[in-house]
């Protein structure tokens, strides 16, 4: 019984240590592809790259975690003018906005070893577009959301999967706007492909 009582008192503060929740905080940088799908005007829209800088915390617990990051984010757009548009160009053109995003993560971990670690997760996105810029016949355009019938707020659903290689952590994700992208056209959804690789610290 002492034996027992003795290995008890010796396995506890490890046993506590375990169920305390690991802190991560991450910096990390990456590219993006994104396109929007205009499904009540025939519009064609182009697959265009940006890139996005950022960083967040990401607590786990056992095999469950949760993350939420901050970043600066350019994304490609193909836009097609209206008349009620403050932009004065004829043609469709492809367009740069520039915002920042808010992602609310939480997921598994099905794999974790102290150099390797498997997450799979799921999540809302936050995006905040600041402004747009074009270059049209050798002029820089410079506009804000609402100049082109743009919301200023979008969210998206999140999916996607991080590894971890001892202080490196790949994040690939993809991203389905959940509201409309413009103002006047039902139904305008943005899809992004992200890759970002980072550093835990």
């Amino acid at each position: 019984m002492k034996k027992i009582l003795f290995i008890i008192l010796l396995t506890t503060p490890f046993l506590i240590e375990a169920q305390q929740p690991k802190m991560h905080i991450k910096l990390y940088a990456g590219i993006n592809v994104s396109s929007f799908v205009y499904r009540v005007e025939n519009v064609e829209s182009d697959l265009l790259a940006g890139f996005q800088l950022g960083g967040g915390f990401r607590i786990k617990k056992r095999a469950l975690f949760a993350e939420i990051d901050f970043a600066y984010i350019t994304q490609g757009i193909t836009y097609s003018p209206r008349d009620d548009h403050d932009i004065e160009v004829e043609d469709d053109i492809s367009i740069i906005l520039r915002g920042f995003q808010v992602p609310i993560l939480a997921g598994w971990v099905p794999v974790r070893t102290p150099v390797f670690g498997l997450y799979l997760y799921g999540g809302l996105e936050n995006r905040f577009s600041m402004n747009g810029r074009i270059y049209y016949r050798d002029e820089e355009i410079i506009f804000k959301p609402k100049d082109a019938q743009l919301h200023f707020y979008n969210l998206g659903a999140r999916f996607g999967t991080q590894i971890d290689l001892a202080m490196f952590n790949f994040d690939f994700s993809y991203i389905i706007g959940i509201t409309n992208s413009f103002r006047d056209r039902s139904r305008t959804n943005s899809h992004i492909f992200m890759f970002n690789l980072g550093f835990l610290f």
